[in-house]
C-alpha cells in the first residue's frame, strides 16, 4: 500500500491531503469510489498521479452514484470551468462532464494546434451556441442540439456568437486517461457561478484548454 510504504498514518495522510482519516480509510478498503475532487487531494497526498490511485481503487465496484450536491468543480482557466457529473467506477471508458465556455474560447481555438486523441465525444449544447470543425467540417450547434465525433481527428470546439455556451460532454476515453490526468493537473477547484467567467477573448489561456 502507498501509504504504509511512504510511511504515512491514516491521521498524517489526511492532514497532508487535507481528507478526513475516514474517507482514506473507507477508500483503501473498498468502501467507496472517490469523486475526482477526492482523488485529487489523495494523490496529491501521496505524491502520485491521479491515475494511478484509480487503479488501486478497485474491487467488485459495479455501480457508483454522485449526488447532486458532490458534483466538483473545477477550472482550467477564467475562460473554461468543468462541473463533473459522474462517479467514476474502476475500469469505466465513459467520463461525463458539463462545461462552460466564455465566448470565443473553447477546445483548440484559431491561432493554437486543434485537438487530436483516441476516443469518440457527444456534445449537447444546452445555452448559447457551439462552432465545431471537426476534420476540416464546420458545423454550427444551438441550444438542443448534438454532435458525436471521432476525436482521432483533428477537431476544435469554440462558443461562438460573442456569448458564452454551456455544454455537456460525453466522453469514451479509450486512451485519454493522459488528458483526463493533465487538465485535472492544472485545474483549480471553482464553487462561484458560471457567470464569473472572463468573458474577456483578448487574454492567454492554458494550453489544456486554449
Amino acid at each position: 500500500m502507498w501509504r504504509d510504504e511512504a510511511g504515512l498514518t491514516l491521521q498524517k495522510l489526511g492532514e497532508r491531503a487535507g481528507v478526513s482519516a475516514s474517507t482514506i480509510h473507507k477508500i483503501e478498503n473498498l468502501q467507496t469510489v472517490p469523486t475526482i475532487a477526492v482523488l485529487l487531494k489523495v494523490s496529491n497526498g501521496l505524491n502520485r498521479r491521479p491515475s494511478e490511485l484509480l487503479e488501486e481503487v478497485d474491487g467488485d465496484q459495479y455501480a457508483a452514484v454522485m449526488r447532486r450536491d458532490e458534483r466538483p468543480r473545477i477550472s482550467l482557466s477564467p475562460y473554461v470551468k468543468l462541473e463533473h457529473l459522474v462517479a467514476m467506477i474502476p475500469h469505466s471508458e465513459i467520463d461525463v462532464w458539463r462545461g462552460w465556455l466564455a465566448p470565443g474560447r473553447g477546445a483548440g481555438r484559431p491561432g493554437k494546434d486543434p485537438w487530436k486523441f483516441r476516443g469518440e465525444w457527444v456534445l449537447f449544447v444546452e445555452e448559447g451556441c457551439l462552432e465545431a470543425d471537426i476534420a476540416g467540417e464546420k458545423y454550427t450547434l444551438e441550444v438542443g442540439d448534438s454532435i458525436h465525433f471521432d476525436t482521432d481527428h483533428p477537431h476544435r470546439l469554440i462558443a461562438a456568437r460573442d456569448a458564452p455556451a454551456r455544454v455537456i460532454v460525453i466522453s469514451h476515453m479509450k486512451e485519454q486517461q493522459h488528458l483526463r490526468d493533465e487538465m485535472v493537473s492544472r485545474a483549480v477547484p471553482w464553487t462561484g457561478e458560471e457567470s464569473e467567467l472572463d468573458t474577456d477573448a483578448s487574454g492567454a489561456v492554458g494550453t489544456a484548454a486554449s
